[in-house]
């Protein structure tokens, strides 16, 4: 099957006596995109700066739209953490459950920050799949630069990742927290880590459109998820569970972020090699989605 090469304006060939008009003109080549893959994630690049008017548009409606018809507004952005927030630390003062906690951080801004950054990680998590399902009509009827769902996508969760952060703020002055100038690296970190999420969430959105399993398989191991990562406690130091961190994605960047924010330091080792590979696998997940989404709207349209 042929792909797009090139996209350029040019002046097309029309009949004499017909004034000159630009037009863009699509290069179609009968080698795969695949074959020349910094011209592919170039292309991808480019996809997405020529539909950023049509990602802002998208990022504005569905800001005003979700929102709209509601009592609470904005309020809900803010509900999932606070109310996780609330039970941890209702079972934490009834003596339920009897966690650690760093010296000198207060338990409710530790859960709390823990809280919203595991949102935003989730939220990056489901993004491409949940973006796909939502735009399968525009995708298989409209022709337009795919690439500017993804942009709305992550506009969506950075901007709600930013709202949450402000909780913090109020939480922060109420209960006391050391300030310290690597505080200023934890949006960095906390954006290396939904750049991660969201590399994640690229690959697995071809085989999630095509099976439900995954979304399912999604909803019923997030809570487990969630416990195994140290949000609602600090983690731990002794064999298995430190090599648990290691392996669980969720972990080292969400800890480092925390950490940063709440301690001034980040003791996680592992989250020095994960940030490393969060750029490369976003820029992999978006060559996947590229090559993906062709045959995805091809099954859309049968």
């Amino acid at each position: 099957m042929s792909n797009p090469r090139t996209e350029s304006s040019v002046t097309a060939e029309l009949p004499a006596g017909w004034p000159a008009l630009g037009l863009p003109e699509t290069v179609y080549d009968a080698e795969p995109e695949i074959a020349h893959p910094l011209r592919l994630l170039g292309n991808v690049f480019r996809s997405a700066w020529e539909g950023r008017e049509l990602a802002w548009r998208l990022f504005v409606r569905n800001v005003r739209g979700m929102y709209r018809q509601t009592a609470l507004g904005l309020l809900w952005i803010f509900l999932p953490p606070l109310a996780n927030t609330a039970i941890w630390v209702f079972l934490r003062a009834q003596r339920v459950l009897d966690f650690d906690f760093p010296s000198g951080v207060h338990p409710t801004v530790y859960i709390l920050t823990g809280m919203i950054l595991w949102q935003a990680f989730i939220d990056a998590l489901q993004m491409p799949l949940n973006t796909l399902n939502q735009n399968r009509s525009m995708i298989s009827k409209l022709n337009f630069p795919r690439e500017a769902l993804l942009a709305e996508g992550l506009g969506d969760v950075l901007f709600n990742t930013l709202v949450r952060l402000l909780l913090l703020l109020p939480a922060l002055f109420i209960y006391g927290a050391n300030w310290s100038w690597a505080a200023l690296l934890a949006p960095l970190v906390a954006l290396l880590m939904v750049l991660f999420a969201t590399g994640l969430g690229l690959l697995l959105m071809p085989i999630g459109s095509l099976y439900q399993d995954v979304s399912r398989f999604l909803s019923v191991g997030l809570p487990f998820w969630m416990i195994l990562t140290p949000i609602i406690y600090a983690p731990p130091t002794g064999f298995p569970g430190n090599l648990l961190n290691w392996l669980n994605p969720a972990s080292p960047l969400l800890m480092c972020a925390r950490d940063l924010l709440l301690l001034g330091n980040c003791g996680n080792p592992a989250a020095l090699w994960y940030g490393l590979v969060a750029i490369p696998l976003f820029l992999f997940g978006l060559v996947v989605y590229r090559l993906a989404l062709p045959a995805l709207i091809e099954r859309m349209t049968s």
